[in-house]
């Protein structure tokens, strides 16, 4: 309720003091036995492993109840499992932009004034910088949206059964492309996502919404949910929050519900894609409130979201090029 205040009211001094005082209040009614969460998460649980091809236990006891779940033996038999890399994409689309920005978990407690610069280079630049060891991190891209027939290397039939066939007109992929150790720092969002690890590996941290008060979310009017705390290295209260990890390996599909935080963290040279849409039913389900707060964003708002043609990555770019010039 204060982080709703909070995101009506933000011109009120009282609002984030009385939602961090809140927040500890909480965290002190929970047993200290939950403190000490590992640096490398080793005591959270473990998300929970499926056969991808069992769709009816995925959909009955994980999508519907907004559960994470990771979906094994699914991705491996598609055609971007052998032919996906970065010399792939380098090669077939070389001009395309790519859109940098730092979201990365280092960041996170840096003013916007001493991070990265937003800046955007070509594919195959990017590429190219990324097997030279650079450390940039290509996230959300619309490659996918714009260039259709990477669809062909996807089994969209599964990802439309496993989402919802009426999901069709609110579906959006996204790329993520990056080396070993590049990583994007706690956030969440509204819609429903099953992300396919298709080359190298990467590890999440997981944690539903109802453990919001421990995260103590930046309130800045934005369609994104942003937090400071690490999954990695969890510190005061944000020792006591409950949630999963996981490695997914190439060809996994991990499911992440509706506005529920993650971070990650590549172990290797990577890409996965995320397969995004928006259910009305599973984003009420998991928080009203949080739908309300997007509905109402103006930083930017859903409607300026739209006009950039759901590019994310751009997006966000302009939400952090914003912040560096307050």
């Amino acid at each position: 309720m204060l982080w709703l205040f909070e995101h009506f009211f933000s011109s009120s001094k009282n609002a984030p003091r009385l939602r961090r005082k809140l927040s500890d209040s909480l965290s002190a009614k929970i047993p200290n036995e939950l403190e000490g969460i590992g640096e490398n998460g080793e005591n959270h649980m473990p998300v929970p492993e499926i056969d991808g091809l069992k769709l009816e236990e995925f959909i009955k006891n994980y999508r519907k109840k907004s559960r994470p779940v990771v979906l094994k033996n699914v991705a491996s038999s598609w055609p971007l499992f052998k032919k996906w890399n970065p010399e792939f994409f380098a090669e077939q689309y070389p001009d395309d932009p790519v859109i940098l920005f730092d979201a990365a978990i280092e960041s996170r407690k840096l003013a916007y004034t001493d991070g990265k610069e937003t800046k955007t280079v070509s594919l195959s630049e990017f590429v190219e910088s990324m097997n030279r060891g650079g450390n940039d991190y290509a996230r959300l891209l619309p490659i996918l949206d714009q260039h259709p027939e990477l669809l062909n290397d996807m089994g969209v039939d599964w990802l439309m059964s496993a989402s919802n066939n009426r999901a069709k007109g609110s579906i959006k992929h996204q790329l993520f492309m990056g080396g070993a150790r590049t990583s994007t720092q706690m956030h969440c969002a509204i819609g429903s996502n099953l992300f396919i690890q298709i080359h190298g590996r990467k590890q999440w941290w997981i944690y539903s919404n109802k453990n919001s008060p421990l995260l103590e979310p930046i309130v800045d009017r934005s369609v994104f949910f942003r937090s400071q705390v690490s999954g990695e290295n969890p510190e005061g209260n944000f020792k006591k929050a409950d949630g999963w990890t996981v490695i997914l390996e190439p060809g996994d599909v991990l499911y992440n519900p509706p506005f529920f935080w993650h971070q990650t963290r590549s172990i290797d040279t990577n890409i996965g894609v995320g397969f995004r849409w928006f259910s009305l039913a599973s984003i009420l389900k998991v928080s009203p409130a949080q739908f309300l707060m997007t509905l109402t964003a103006n930083n930017p708002s859903v409607r300026e979201a739209k006009k950039q043609n759901q590019n994310f990555a751009k997006v966000y770019a302009e939400l952090l090029e914003r912040e560096r010039m307050k």
